[in-house]
């Protein structure tokens, strides 16, 4: 990987890299020393590429940040508020619809529980009427659907425990 950053270095621009090297620091327990190493880089080296061009370490967030010079380079805060102003307006009405649904229905929060990942997967059948389980489907579909049915199904299930459960 050692030869591929600085070969890449000479053709791009370090920006390119840096994006490596940002990925590399969001892994769980990297620091600097595990991405100099990981780019099979002296750590010093790596570093001082680092600062070449710029780029300051704040340890607390473990992150490259890049270091503007000249204040005209930043985009100040009034640009990003116009853009999203202009956001918000050219999607007013659709925010309104969100805003107002939510107010009156609520959303339906699936619980953290559900997405446990160290939790084995099993499949069940149901016999249920088509009737109720197609009213069901429907509902899911209209109120709800940027939630998946098993998730649905899953939270009806926790609730059901957590309600009559005598724990």
């Amino acid at each position: 990987m050692k030869s591929q950053f600085l070969r890449k270095r000479s053709y791009y621009n370090l920006s390119f890299n840096v994006a490596i090297v940002i990925e590399l620091l969001k892994r769980d327990g990297f620091d600097l020393q595990k991405v100099a190493d990981a780019l099979e880089m002296n750590y010093s080296t790596f570093t001082k590429l680092m600062q070449e061009d710029d780029y300051a370490y704040i340890k607390r967030e473990n992150q490259y940040y890049k270091f503007v010079r000249d204040e005209s380079q930043v985009s100040t805060i009034s640009d990003q508020t116009d853009s999203e102003m202009d956001y918000i307006k050219k999607n007013f009405s659709l925010l309104k619809s969100l805003i107002e649904r939510y107010k009156h229905n609520g959303d339906y929060i699936i619980d953290k529980r559900i997405f446990r990942s160290t939790s084995k997967i099993s499949s069940k059948n149901f016999r249920m009427s088509d009737d109720l389980y197609q009213n069901f489907i429907a509902t899911c579909e209209n109120e709800f659907p940027h939630l998946k049915i098993q998730d649905i199904i899953a939270q009806l299930l926790l609730d059901f425990t957590d309600k009559y459960s005598n724990k």
